[in-house]
């Protein structure tokens, strides 16, 4: 038996037979609810399981009426293959397009048609309504997809349609259990004894018993207390199975249909999201930008603005680069791959409100602007990418902030080995330049480093220029001038790279270019050396700028100067308006902040009290430093790691 399901999605228009057709397959009445028992029509989605020599199908029985929509984009989102149910004795009908348009939205690409009602037809008129069906399929991703007739009530082409869905999987790959885990919530009850149990499809990744989850997009916190997978108890759940979960710590009513169920810290809800859009021929009238749509994704539905990034409007039948802004307070739990539907607010004469789709090029993104041709070009490019370069126009869209393996994760959804394996292979291609190892390790792309390369040359050859009396730049300087966004880590790859091809040079904390410089510059009088001296045995704790005249037997006039001369060749560094320290001081500094941060995601104050072994007339203004050389960032009353921690 194959352990991990094929999801087979039906779908057509209402009274078609889907219901029963899945209750003939598998025994199973998927009607459960008490107004679909009255009414005679599915009204959310319906589960059940068919094991067929070897394979086990999860089948997903979706509403056909039009208000019901909603439902079966929910089921629709994690097909395998869809089986199209048309009845014998009506044909096509608007509901049946409008299923089939969403089908292929979703990214569905396998299928059969059942012909269903067999039994109320002649073989003539069977003959007719096949032909007529293949002529109205031509051209959708079911043109060639094999028909079979069938009767729920004789039970005549059952067994085809088995021996179909089997020829149909051969060779299907089964779903990965890598990547971030996430299962769209449809259902939300109390089982007594039990307490909250939330049901879905799993789209990615895997969970188990015992796991500690958040409720997407709100934080909610929870945990796994049990799992049931098609009917039966287990300890763990993956990608493309069907899945009941039992949560403890969290009630009915701080869950909603549409939430998703995912691990701590793994993805990050989207306000603005990239697409590739196609809007449907069959619309009657152009699109235009920042028309207002209703976006169903996985059991989610989203009020958003659609905003064409290089168009001001679409005609029918035309696909497109654009932007979804979700309203403020309802972000998109999403990753890139994902498919989505559009529907506007009027119902078009023989058809719903379906007026498009398509699939989710890059989430968390920035607001595009039409006169921003370079973002415009790179969206479009990232849309057509595979993954390795799609990831490596990832990595390029932060520009001189980079992006840490966390983020790209979070960005990507894609599985760890997935990632690290792209990532190894960009490094080697010198795509991409990797600053530090593991967990703590920073990309950027080269092309963007080779530009701040030359700013920095640049900045350095200009400060030449300006101050030739001098024997260079003090290192500090010129991190200054450097993007604030670049971290720290990268900052110090960047300048290792421009050392090593002897772009650059460096002296005590004074960078030059080769050749540049005073000659004269680098010698210091007795006085100065002395007092360079005094420095460091003063380590983190110097004295105030006013004692220092008297520990070196100066006057304040001479030692002034002396102080002036140091602070230019870089011997000493200005911390604050009181505070100097001598350069190494700050190096050993910088040095243990880095080591802590290996191990730690914060630094509280009385680590950093510690760590400088100094009392806060001196730990206030250090810290206030490394703030301002973006080596640390301030949150409430810790300190983060800006070059980016795990």
């Amino acid at each position: 038996m194959q352990t991990y399901p094929i999801i087979l999605g039906t779908a057509g228009h209402i009274d078609h037979g889907k219901t029963s057709l899945v209750k003939a397959l598998t025994g199973i009445d998927t009607d459960r609810l008490k107004v679909e028992k009255e009414r005679g029509i599915t009204t959310e989605l319906g589960f059940a399981h068919l094991d067929l020599q070897g394979r086990r199908f999860g089948l997903v029985d979706v509403p056909g009426h039009e208000r019901f929509i909603k439902a079966m984009v929910a089921g629709a989102g994690g097909l395998d293959l869809v089986c199209l149910v048309i009845a014998a004795d009506e044909g096509i009908m608007p509901q049946t397009r409008e299923h089939l348009d969403i089908c292929e939205l979703l990214g569905v690409r396998l299928g059969v048609i059942a012909l269903s009602k067999r039994d109320l037809v002649d073989e003539d008129w069977l003959e007719l309504v096949t032909e007529d069906v293949r002529e109205e399929l031509e051209g959708s991703f079911l043109e060639e997809a094999p028909i079979v007739p069938i009767s729920t009530v004789t039970g005549a082409g059952m067994e085809d349609l088995k021996e179909t869905l089997v020829e149909l999987t051969k060779g299907l790959a089964t779903r990965s259990p890598d990547g971030r885990f996430r299962m769209p919530v449809d259902r939300i009850f109390t089982v007594k004894g039990f307490g909250t149990v939330v049901t879905g499809t799993v789209i990615s990744g895997n969970a188990a018993v015992g796991d500690e989850v958040l409720i997407a997009p709100w934080e909610t916190p929870a945990k796994i207390r049990g799992l049931q997978v098609h009917g039966g108890e287990a300890s763990k759940t993956r990608a493309g199975m069907r899945c009941a979960m039992n949560l403890a710590g969290v009630s009915v009513d701080q869950i909603g249909r549409g939430d998703v169920v995912v691990h701590p810290s793994s993805i990050t809800p989207s306000h603005i999201i990239d697409v590739k859009f196609r809007y449907l021929k069959s619309s009657k009238a152009k699109l235009k930008t920042r028309s207002r749509v209703l976006i169903h994704h996985g059991t989610t539905q989203r009020m958003a603005t659609l905003v064409l990034v290089d168009k001001t409007e679409l005609v029918p039948g035309e696909e497109v680069i654009a932007q979804l802004r979700m309203d403020a307070s309802e972000p998109l739990v999403a990753l890139p791959g994902d498919r989505f539907i559009a529907r506007g607010f009027v119902v078009q004469q023989h058809y719903g409100t379906t007026i498009g789709g398509g699939e989710i090029v890059r989430v968390q993104a920035p607001k595009a602007r039409r006169s921003a041709v370079e973002a415009t070009a790179l969206l479009t490019a990232m849309s057509e990418a595979d993954t390795v370069e799609k990831l490596a126009l990832e990595v390029m869209s932060a520009k001189s902030a980079g992006r840490d393996l966390e983020e790209l994760a979070q960005r990507t959804g894609l599985p760890p080995s997935v990632l690290g394996t792209s990532l190894q292979k960009l490094v080697e291609l010198g795509t991409l330049v990797r600053a530090g190892k593991g967990k703590l390790a920073i990309y950027m792309h080269a092309e963007e480093m080779a530009r701040l390369e030359k700013l920095a040359t640049d900045t350095v050859a200009a400060y030449h220029e300006n101050f030739a009396e001098r024997r260079g730049m003090p290192k500090a300087e010129l991190i200054t001038r450097l993007p604030s966004a670049l971290p720290s880590r990268m900052t110090e790859e960047l300048l290792a790279t421009l050392l090593r091809r002897k772009a650059l040079e460096e002296d005590q904390e004074i960078i030059r270019r080769p050749g540049k410089g005073a000659a004269n510059a680098e010698v210091l009088s007795d006085l100065e050396q002395e007092l360079a001296d005094t420095f460091v045995q003063w380590g983190n704790t110097p004295e105030k700028i006013k004692k220092v005249a008297g520990a070196i037997g100066a006057d304040d006039r001479t030692a002034q100067r002396a102080m002036q001369k140091l602070l230019t060749t870089g011997v000493l560094v200005k911390v604050s308006t009181e505070l100097y320290l001598h350069a190494n001081a700050v190096e050993s500094l910088r040095a243990s902040l880095q080591k802590h941060f290996e191990t730690a995601k914060e630094l509280t104050p009385g680590e950093w009290k510690e760590i400088v072994g100094a009392s806060r007339k001196f730990t206030i203004p250090l810290a206030e430093f490394f703030d301002k050389e973006r080596l640390t960032l301030r949150v409430g009353d810790v300190r983060k790691w800006r070059g980016g921690s795990s």
